[in-house]
């Protein structure tokens, strides 16, 4: 790795810390450039702007998401039921080792007010490719099912999943998590 770009992931990697611990807009490119004890020139080398540094956080930590989640999933082994509840598992782990700290994607939407923000638009699109990734496994695992029937499924999965993440992260809890696991056998069943 060159000077340049480690400087680079230095500031990718202060920032990510910050904006999950703190919040995306509380967070100001003079603390990042603190913290990172880099020149302003430095940070502005390598991002026009705190959004452009807010996309590429957001590009690696999804990116970094799916790797580690399919990693899991992958242990778990073919049957798409089996991995669809496993999904929650996963869940639960990442939800205590950040302390219900939540989902950096779901904090950040919630502090973006603008429909039109490119990080929102991010965002969007990486839920979209989730629930995308959650219908692939409810077609394999109801490959008889009519095309409007799976797309419901899947959708009720996703939504199980989205507000487990969010009600752990409220009651500091996987108790949450827990009963959207225990939906999803029956959402697969009948």
């Amino acid at each position: 790795m060159t000077e340049k770009s480690n400087k680079k992931a230095l500031i990718v990697e202060v920032a990510s810390k910050l904006f999950f611990e703190q919040g995306y807009h509380v967070t100001g490119i003079k603390q990042i450039i603190e913290a990172a004890d880099i020149a302003k020139g430095t940070f502005y080398s390598h991002f026009k702007s705190k959004e452009e540094l807010g996309l590429e956080w957001l590009r690696l930590g999804h990116d970094q998401w799916v790797v580690c989640r399919n990693k899991y999933l992958d242990e778990v082994g073919d049957d798409p039921e089996a991995q669809l509840i496993a999904l929650f598992d996963y869940l639960a782990q990442g939800s205590k080792a950040c302390n219900y700290r939540g989902c950096a994607f779901i904090n950040t939407l919630a502090e973006s007010p603008d429909l039109g923000c490119p990080m929102r638009k991010a965002i969007q699109d990486y839920k979209r490719g989730f629930l995308a990734f959650i219908r692939s496994l409810v077609d394999k695992r109801l490959p008889n099912a009519n095309d409007e029937e799976r797309e419901q499924r899947a959708g009720a999965i996703y939504l199980l999943f989205e507000g487990a993440t969010v009600a752990s992260q409220s009651f500091c809890k996987t108790g949450p998590i827990d009963i959207a696991k225990r939906q999803v056998s029956a959402i697969l069943s009948h």
